[in-house]
Parts: structure tokens; sequence; C-alpha cells
């Protein structure tokens, strides 16, 4: 089966693209499939997002959360956007922060990269 890594580049607030990448992350995993969803640029805001109402659009806790429970891993945050955004990360869930050439020797054993 084809790995799949979906990189997150864009924060709260700018689209719903997020919401569907996460769709797509859980369904692949449905499947079997392998994901890694890593968060890089804008993307690590959602590493530190509140949980909102379920009815808010940028409601994401949920999908987050249960990543782990479909084996879509490893989540992987993005060290030097982490930096330069003073970000501190806290998903309460396992993710590992990564230096963008750790990132890049993970992503040199992925079949198929999708971005949001």
């Amino acid at each position: 089966m084809n790995s799949t890594a979906i990189v997150i580049r864009h924060g709260p607030g700018t689209g719903l693209g997020t919401r569907e990448m996460l769709d797509m992350a859980l369904v692949l995993a449905t499947f079997d499939c392998p994901v890694t969803v890593i968060l890089q640029d804008d993307g690590v805001y959602w590493s530190r997002l509140p949980s909102f109402p379920e009815g808010n659009p940028l409601s994401l806790s949920g999908r987050l959360k249960s990543l782990p429970l479909y084996d879509v891993g490893p989540i992987i945050v993005h060290s030097e956007s982490c930096d330069s955004r003073s970000v501190i990360t806290d998903l309460g869930l396992p993710s590992t922060v990564l230096s963008t050439s750790e990132i890049l020797d993970h992503l040199s054993t992925i079949d198929v990269i999708l971005e949001a």
C-alpha cells in the first residue's frame, strides 16, 4: 500500500481545506494506508489550538485527537516553523517535533505527498 504524507501549511482562519485534508487522512487510514501528518509554516498553529464548540468552522480538535485512533502517524510538527512563530506545541496527542532536514529524510520514504 502506498504511504501518504499530508502537509498542512495553513493555519486557522485561512480556509477550510485543512478539514478536508484531515478527513482524507482518516479515510486513507481506514483502508490501512500509512499516513503521516506534517504541520508546517502557519499549520503549526493547529498544534496549540484550544477546543472550539463543535459548530465552529475551526473545530478540528476532535479530528486531531482521533488521528492516533485510526493509526495515523507519525504526526510531525516542524521545529523551525514553531520557533519563528513562538509556538509551543500542545496537541494532547503523540506528535514529534522535527527539523527541516529530518522532515525531508522522512518524506524521502513517502510515495504520495499532499499539501494544504
